[in-house]
């Protein structure tokens, strides 16, 4: 965890520039306003994010439907959100109310039993280890852990884990592949 530390340090400004910025130039994580929970869970771990990596400015972005949340990954728009795990599986298969956007390539960065961090498939995997990386500096408040799923194994049953945070999990050094 030491290395870790060190590698954000020196590494979290080149990495935090890649990440798609809101409004305001911070690190968004979009949240289901219609969910109370998610709220509440995506303000501790901006919280967290900004303490790991003060440069990211993380925040939360509520939206006041889950179909704001999908069309707001689907267009690009923005990289990460906190979002209940049957919706989040709903998004990702494109199923009802989702299916005007299609299905979205999302990947889990961390979960929890309710929860998941997800973000687009295309989140560069620098940035998918050090934002694993801060929310795994406490995960014990909320449970979380980084799911064992690389998408070679995933069907569409579940939603694959990113491969930056599977590299973080298995304490391997980070890479931009």
């Amino acid at each position: 965890m030491g290395a870790l530390a060190g590698w954000i340090t020196l590494s979290g400004q080149a990495a935090d520039r890649q990440w798609k910025r809101g409004r305001g130039g911070d690190l968004l994580l979009y949240i289901n306003g219609q969910d109370p929970g998610s709220g509440e869970i995506g303000e501790m771990l901006a919280k967290q994010m900004r303490e790991v990596l003060p440069e990211s400015g993380a925040r939360v972005e509520r939206e006041p439907t889950a179909e704001r949340v999908d069309a707001v990954l689907s267009s690009e728009q923005g990289n990460l959100a906190v979002i209940a795990y049957d919706i989040a599986l709903k998004m990702y298969r494109g199923q009802p109310p989702f299916q005007a956007v299609g299905p979205i390539e999302l990947r889990v960065l961390v979960e929890n039993y309710k929860y998941q961090v997800v973000c687009r498939a295309d989140f560069p995997r620098d940035s998918a280890y050090l934002v694993t990386g801060a929310l795994m500096k406490d995960p014990e408040p909320l449970k979380l852990t980084v799911p064992e799923r690389p998408a070679a194994r995933a069907g569409r049953d579940s939603i694959p884990t990113h491969p930056g945070a599977l590299a973080f999990s298995k304490g391997e050094p980070v890479d931009r592949n």
